[in-house]
């Protein structure tokens, strides 16, 4: 029975977009990303722990109403999938893939929107050893709030 139980963990398929959902995250600070309120404060986090919003006029309506203090400097950042160079590891500074072949521009990197995406892309254009999947945060427009 523990043989039948490893054998189908093993086999089980992470939905990694479920655990490390793309969308929109807000910055507050280098690295900081909004992530609640409690207590009347603002608790921030790493992007791991942000507050995700699946569109774009979400984030920004949520800031407008619950980020309107004086001189906060907030960004509106998306949360995509890039491929990124496998020698990047060893490298001081990223290769991301354009679509064409790789950059150290990260601006211009093909995004995705979904690590199933990403995963059928990388396997359908023989990258899989040339690179990795990767998520990465673009900081698209500051958010603007009337204090």
């Amino acid at each position: 029975m523990e043989e039948i139980l490893k054998e189908s963990l093993l086999e089980a398929v992470f939905d990694m977009d479920q655990f490390f959902p793309a969308g929109y995250v807000i910055e507050l600070g280098k690295n900081m990303y909004y992530r609640r309120h409690q207590d009347g404060k603002i608790l921030c986090s790493e992007i791991t722990g942000a507050k995700r919003f699946l569109r774009r006029e979400d984030a920004e309506r949520f800031a407008c109403h619950h980020l309107g203090y004086v001189d906060m400097e907030a960004y509106l950042c998306e949360v995509e999938w890039v491929l990124l160079s496998a020698e990047s590891e060893v490298m001081d500074c990223g290769q991301y893939w354009n679509g064409r072949q790789f950059t150290p521009d990260r601006e211009k990197a093909h995004v995705f929107s979904s690590y199933q995406e990403i995963s059928s892309y990388q396997k359908r254009n023989g990258l899989e050893v040339a690179s990795m999947i990767e998520q990465l945060v673009f900081r698209r427009a500051q958010i603007r709030t009337a204090a």
